[in-house]
């Protein structure tokens, strides 16, 4: 009976002396920027159970910023409390690629990267201590997706090692959605109409970025609510029309001068247009507004 006492005592203070070491990347870079991790990502090294390290990858899966080790043993003691876990780093950094190599490559620019993928086959990018990344990519100055090579170099193990990762190049720029559907059908549109917002896209020549002189213009499709609205959905409309008397403003350095004309044709906001005026004499003006025309003496 003595010996089955001393037994127990001895199995009970080996389990609860289990150790297990962590060893955890210094810096893991996420591909995707809401991208959930997992163990494979920030652990380097380990000779914990599969439990241990699936555990420590939850807790961290959706972290932002720095996570210190000692909190992530804590974490863990709540749920293998008979376990003592070490860990070989004391913290872990957690980054963006994309914005990462853009600080190196693009950093002056209103260009940014956006959904990139590993050609090595790995789900995210991680870093032990001392190591450096430096982004090589010499086509890195338009639009699409481009191929970035990434050097590594750790000066204290005198080691390098290169990887390839493709990222696609959007531009970052202010643009104007639809506060809510619009028909083609609408007589003009209004400011009234729109809300400003930042978009990432390949094509911000497109884009709609003003809303100055919109209504004098039209949809020529139906947008939709919150849509980007792009300068090819918009066509002007007459704001002349072939028979209608215009209002026509003479102006020259020193005096502004009204009078009434017939327009020879319809015509559009900014186009210059032929006016006949008293007496039939032909005038030329450019358009300004509903009905109304300039003429710059």
């Amino acid at each position: 009976m003595k010996y089955l006492v001393l037994l127990f005592t001895f199995s009970t203070f080996a389990v609860s002396a289990s150790e297990c070491q962590i060893e955890l990347f210094s810096k893991v870079y996420r591909l995707q920027k809401d991208q959930p991790l997992v163990s494979r990502d920030i652990v380097r090294d380990s000779n914990c159970s599969p439990e241990i390290t699936n555990k420590l990858g939850s807790i961290i899966s959706n972290s932002e910023g720095t996570v210190g080790t000692d909190f992530l043993r804590s974490e863990l003691q709540k749920e293998f409390s008979d376990v003592s876990v070490t860990f070989v780093n004391k913290k872990l950094s957690l980054l963006d690629f994309n914005s990462a190599i853009r600080d190196q490559l693009l950093p002056e620019s209103n260009l940014h990267f956006t959904q990139a993928r590993s050609l090595n086959g790995l789900s995210s990018l991680g870093l032990v201590e001392g190591e450096q990344m430096r982004a090589v990519c010499d086509a890195c100055q338009s639009f699409g997706e481009k191929n970035i090579k990434i050097d590594i170099a750790n000066v204290v193990a005198n080691s390098t090692r290169t990887l390839w990762f493709a990222s696609k190049i959007m531009a970052k720029v202010k643009v104007v959605k639809a506060k809510r559907n619009l028909s083609f059908q609408q007589k003009n549109l209004e400011p009234e109409d729109f809300y400003f917002d930042e978009v990432l896209t390949m094509t911000p020549d497109n884009a709609l970025t003003t809303l100055d002189n919109i209504r004098f213009y039209k949809s020529n499709k139906t947008i939709l609510q919150n849509a980007v609205v792009s300068n090819l959905d918009l066509q002007a409309v007459n704001l002349v029309n072939y028979g209608t008397p215009v209002n026509v403003t003479l102006v020259s350095s020193s005096i502004a001068l009204q009078k009434m004309a017939m327009p020879v044709r319809s015509a559009r906001f900014g186009e210059t247009i032929e006016l006949k005026g008293p007496n039939n004499k032909n005038i030329a003006g450019k358009v300004v507004d509903y009905n109304k025309v300039v003429i710059e003496l």
